[in-house]
């Protein structure tokens, strides 16, 4: 017997709705942009839910769909962790020991040096990031 998930009614159709009309407004921008998306700027779309919500499986079909890059901050946390050397690395770690949210801006660095690598290495500029921001101070 498979087991049984539960979601919250109104939160699974508010990102679901969100997700409909996020990908409509893009598909059209998409259409109506006859510009290349090769310029500085990044287009980026924060991707929000609760634990478990499918943030991340979103995320995967609109990578797949509409060709956006998918940057988890979550992930960049951990990638960070793991440099030796890493000046950061210790405040992710003593802050994750403590039980405290990483700072915002240790986040949003990590989220930039993502944004600024993926430009230069492969020419990409439009970003779905999920898992930030983690608390209403963001």
């Amino acid at each position: 017997m498979a087991p049984r998930l539960s979601f919250c009614p109104f939160s699974l159709a508010l990102f679901a709705g969100l997700a409909v009309c996020s990908v409509s407004s893009l598909r059209r921008r998409r259409r109506r942009s006859s510009a290349d998306d090769g310029d500085a700027t990044f287009r980026v779309v924060f991707v929000l839910g609760g634990p478990g919500a499918g943030k991340g499986t979103q995320c995967d079909l609109l990578r797949e769909r509409l060709g956006w890059s998918h940057l988890s901050a979550g992930d960049l946390l951990r990638a960070e962790r793991r440099k030796a050397g890493s000046e950061l690395a210790e405040v992710i770690n003593s802050n994750i020991a403590a039980g405290r949210i990483v700072p915002s801006e240790i986040t949003c660095s990590l989220i930039h040096a993502a944004m600024v690598e993926l430009r230069a290495s492969e020419g990409r500029t439009r970003f779905l990031i999920d898992g930030f921001p983690r608390s209403e101070g963001n």
